[in-house]
């Protein structure tokens, strides 16, 4: 019977043995190498703490400072800039430890004065209200004691109020005391007011108005104008106040007479002051009482209210 060590070996016999040979070497020389590189870092960090501890770096500049190399002296020469102020110096400025403090001092310095100006300013108020009460005080004195050139104008200004209100009074009573007269001689008044709207045409006695400077309207244009109005105002005869606010609205706009701005107002007028027609129709009319049909004039033709 052969042994093992006379048997024959394949090429995959070899290859197997040598991949097997690879994975039992590859991690032990793995783990060599590690600890190698561990030790080499500990070795460095070592160095640089020696070499600092032998030559330590210079303080922190205060804020603000630079070193900045010299382009005048020869070259390796360094200068201290500070940016903030432009200041230049060849020697290491004070640190910041000592800057701090001198900013500290300064800002107390800051705080004093402050402190000391506002006490100031509050014993400078004091002093100007205290010299200001008096003064108050008599100002109030004067207020409250009127002299007598103010007592005086009081007097005459509600003498001269008392006496527009009479007269406007007395002018109210005189014309109540007109109307009502009016009213109870209905019948035959002597003289009426009245509210009228008049719209001209082209034969009008002179075609022209406020509202146009030359009117070519014909007189039955004008009629058909008058019955529209009168149709608006039919649905305000039951109510007396609406009938006359709609009718001086109307007056305003469409009436080519100049009573129109007063809503067409001609005010009170007795007989023989208008022409006959238009006399005829007012002192016709009851008071309240609004023309059913389109009076005729040389003027025009007009829709009359009667007030009083």
């Amino acid at each position: 019977m052969a042994s093992a060590d006379t048997l024959p070996h394949s090429k995959e016999a070899d290859e197997d043995a040598d991949m097997f040979d690879d994975a039992t070497d590859g991690p032990a020389s793995s783990i060599d190498g590690g600890n190698n590189n561990a030790t080499a870092t500990e070795t460095h960090e070592k160095s640089v703490q020696q070499q600092l501890a032998s030559n330590p770096p210079p303080p922190a500049l205060p804020t603000g400072w630079f070193l900045k190399p010299s382009h005048i002296n020869a070259p390796g020469n360094y200068y201290y800039f500070n940016q903030d102020t432009g200041e230049c110096c060849w020697d290491l400025p004070a640190t910041a430890s000592s800057t701090s403090a001198a900013a500290l001092a300064a800002e107390a310095v800051s705080q004093e004065s402050l402190n000391a100006t506002a006490a100031a300013a509050a014993a400078a108020v004091k002093s100007i209200l205290k010299r200001a009460e008096p003064t108050a005080a008599e100002n109030n004195t004067s207020t409250t004691q009127p002299t007598a050139d103010t007592t005086m104008t009081k007097v005459v200004k509600s003498s001269s109020t008392s006496s527009t209100s009479r007269k406007k009074q007395k002018t109210d009573d005189r014309e109540k005391h007109r109307e009502k007269h009016h009213h109870s001689s209905s019948s035959s008044p002597k003289e009426v007011r009245v509210l009228h709207i008049l719209k001209k045409h082209k034969d009008s006695r002179r075609p022209a108005s406020w509202r146009n400077p030359k009117i070519t309207d014909t007189k039955q244009k004008a009629i058909s104008d008058l019955h529209e109005l009168l149709s608006i105002l039919s649905e305000s005869s039951s109510n007396p106040k609406e009938l006359r606010a709609t009718f001086e609205e109307l007056a305003k706009t469409e009436s080519d007479c100049s009573s129109a701005k007063r809503g067409g107002d001609l005010g009170f007028f007795g007989r023989k002051k208008m022409q006959p027609a238009f006399e005829k129709a007012s002192f016709g009319l009851r008071v309240g009482e609004l023309t059913r049909e389109v009076v005729d004039t040389s003027s025009g033709v007009h829709i009359i209210l009667r007030l009083a």
